[in-house]
């Protein structure tokens, strides 16, 4: 199918609507059904519909994109430009959350003071939707690119000393006594000592404020990489994979993909 972004043109006034779609024919016969129930999601095309007729009004494609590129990215160029125009009936930033790249001031809760109970709600809501299911985490199966990482690098060497959110203040003793709680009974490495070379290091990295970094350059060993590996029976095939990666090879699947037949118990189909 192709990708095209197109418009829906007033032929009285030339204002337009703006969309994008991989099925022009599919697409164009879904608008017309909705606009004609008035049940169109864009109120101003569909009171400009009721008001000029059916026949005022054109179905026009106006770019085609590569399949090498983004339909959503290229429409959302569409939409920055015009949205918010006089002449645009579109009322939506960007493709799939109308309010992303929307000014400040355009935005519904803009100079508003959001609530303490309200705050509280949404965050005991996302935190129970994310506890449900490991996949339900946006981050789960992406990665960050170079650029991010190294962002992310330099504002972690910033956090040191002076620079910590936390320095010059003191943990009451309830906020100890929680934390204990939640580390209470994990492993720290029993019977691991560090050897004073070690030490040095570790404390030289804290000083430097690179204390995060401690892992930076350096590679487990295979006896280490054995140990962590995690064993995966396949079935019906009755193949025992010594870790997840070598799973991964051997079918040719992504870890999320395995990851979701691991935590949910149910059989794994592929191709």
């Amino acid at each position: 199918m192709e990708q095209v972004i197109y418009k829906i043109i007033n032929v009285v006034n030339n204002k337009f609507y703006i969309g994008s779609t991989t099925n022009k024919k599919v697409r164009f016969r879904q608008h017309r059904k909705l606009l004609r129930g008035n049940r169109h999601h864009c109120k101003h095309l569909q009171a400009a519909w009721n008001k000029y007729g059916e026949d005022k009004f054109e179905f026009v494609i106006v770019e085609v994109v590569p399949e090498t590129m983004s339909l959503q990215q290229i429409e959302d160029i569409y939409l920055l430009q015009h949205v918010g125009q006089p002449m645009c009936y579109n009322s939506g930033y960007s493709a799939d959350a109308p309010w992303r790249n929307a000014p400040p001031e355009t935005t519904p809760n803009f100079g508003k003071v959001m609530a303490e109970q309200q705050k509280e709600k949404i965050s005991t809501t996302l935190k129970e939707f994310y506890a449900a299911d490991y996949f339900n985490h946006p981050r789960v199966g992406k990665k960050h690119t170079e650029e991010a990482r190294l962002k992310i690098r330099q504002n972690r060497t910033t956090t040191a000393g002076e620079n910590h959110y936390r320095y010059g203040k003191t943990l009451s003793d309830e906020t100890k006594a929680k934390i204990g709680a939640t580390q209470r009974g994990k492993s720290r490495a029993e019977g691991r000592k560090v050897s004073e070379e070690g030490r040095l290091k570790i404390r030289a990295n804290i000083e430097a404020g690179r204390s995060h970094m401690h892992w930076l350059g350096r590679k487990h060993t295979e006896e280490s990489r054995e140990k962590m590996s995690k064993t995966v029976f396949a079935m019906p095939d009755g193949i025992l994979f010594p870790s997840l990666t070598v799973t991964l090879k051997y079918y040719g699947m992504t870890m999320p993909t395995l990851r979701r037949a691991l935590i949910s118990g149910k059989p794994l189909s592929k191709g």
